[in-house]
């Protein structure tokens, strides 16, 4: 099995991308490679956003994660006050406990994941 090194967010707009990863999940950039890649601090998998070149593939914004939050309610609010858009109206439960599926400034759809207690 290989292991996941790298998670890659292909984005129209790397600078509005990299503003909505800092203020609705609060990270930081860690290092920028040329004009059109940013590697943000997660501390654990690396994540990379790279702005999608005009002629190249892919052509539209690729890639779900899904971002583990301690208060879901509180991560849906951050979201939408940094211009995402939430893409059901509460909650679902799952195995592991409550996702919401939204979608980024660049139409990138994600997933916020709240774990029950004794998971994760």
């Amino acid at each position: 099995m290989l292991p996941i090194c790298v998670q890659s967010v292909h984005v129209p707009d790397l600078a509005a991308a990299v503003r909505f990863h800092e203020s609705a999940l609060g990270y930081t950039v860690k290092a920028r490679y040329g004009d059109c890649i940013v590697q943000l601090a997660t501390g654990a998998t690396t994540l990379v956003l790279q702005e999608i070149e005009p002629g190249t593939l892919p052509q539209e914004p690729r890639t779900i994660l899904a971002y583990q939050t301690n208060d879901i309610h509180a991560s849906m609010k951050a979201v939408t006050a940094a211009g995402g858009r939430l893409l059901q109206e509460q909650p679902e439960p799952c195995p592991v406990g409550l996702v919401m599926k939204f979608e980024d400034v660049s139409g990138v759809v994600h997933e916020l994941l709240q774990f029950s207690e004794g998971r994760g």
